[in-house]
């Protein structure tokens, strides 16, 4: 949705102090509108809702507070229009059922989702560590070629919506859902190619990604929330320490979205090269 659309919707409804804080834009995935407050408009959150209800067939209006827990849930209220929430999205040639109040979706990372499947050659294996609903595994799988998408994810109300959504693209054959923590669950060293795209922790699964990768290497797509002064630095440095003893080279450091004041998505697109006999000797052990 165009910036200023719903300020100019609410213009005359809203005082001009108030219509300055309204988000100069809302997510939407399918039917559901998602919009994120500031608190000072909090007390005009079905006001602001019920003026976006039926609009370009929005049905449902739903106020977004944050994400929390390992799971990745939505903090989020219906504020107007249809209480279902469950809905039928379409994004670059798939189809995803998911409910948007319960599972994460974020339709700022459209751009991402589109740009992942162009870099995969055929015949690549690609592991996402974190799939949510296969937001990246089933474009992938879709429109490019690889031979295997294996798609881990831990919370069962998105692996449900994952498996659903596989069957609905017709990807069986390609796609692997995988239930479970993926320090548990993901295969290792097979992949051609690994997605890391979960925020806040996501450092901690880099040593994760190079037992998943190949022994002979591959490419890595790291995610990161982290602050603008930092933004092509920090994450940079985070991968290349990663994986010591193998070659890191850097293809390419992205803004993918404004995530919070003062804080940015970014994306690091790497390759990383063979173990050496020694790093892979490091990582062995026992109790």
């Amino acid at each position: 949705m165009r910036k200023g659309y719903l300020r100019g919707l609410l213009r005359g409804r809203l005082p001009p102090e108030e219509l300055g804080r309204l988000p100069a834009g809302f997510q939407r995935v399918g039917h559901v509108a998602l919009l994120r407050l500031p608190p000072e408009l909090w007390e005009r959150r079905r006001e602001i809702g019920e003026a976006l209800v039926g609009r370009n067939g929005i049905r449902t209006v739903a106020v977004l507070r944050g994400v929390e827990g390992r799971e990745r849930r939505p903090e989020a209220e219906v504020v107007a229009g249809d209480p279902e929430t469950v809905t039928l999205h379409r994004e670059h040639g798939c189809l995803f059922r998911l409910d948007p109040l319960r599972v994460l979706f974020s339709p700022g990372n459209l751009h991402e989702r589109g740009r992942l499947p162009k870099l995969v050659k055929p015949g690549e294996v690609v592991v996402d560590l974190f799939a949510g609903v296969g937001q990246f595994s089933l474009p992938i799988a879709r429109l490019a070629r690889p031979s295997r998408v294996y798609a881990v994810e831990l919370n069962p109300l998105a692996y449900r919506y994952l498996c659903e959504n596989v069957r609905l693209n017709g990807l069986g054959e390609v796609v692997v859902p995988l239930l479970g923590d993926c320090e548990r669950v993901a295969p290792r060293g097979v992949a051609d190619r690994v997605i890391l795209g979960i925020l806040h922790v996501t450092h901690r699964y880099l040593p994760l990604a190079g037992e998943v990768l190949k022994p002979s290497g591959g490419f890595l797509h790291y995610h990161e929330s982290v602050p603008v002064p930092l933004q092509f630095t920090r994450p940079v440095e985070r991968v290349r320490a990663a994986f010591p003893g193998r070659e890191v080279e850097i293809l390419g450091v992205r803004r993918v979205k404004k995530y919070s004041p003062g804080v940015v998505h970014v994306v690091v697109d790497a390759r990383v090269g063979p173990a050496t006999f020694k790093a892979r000797a490091e990582g062995e052990g026992g109790c």
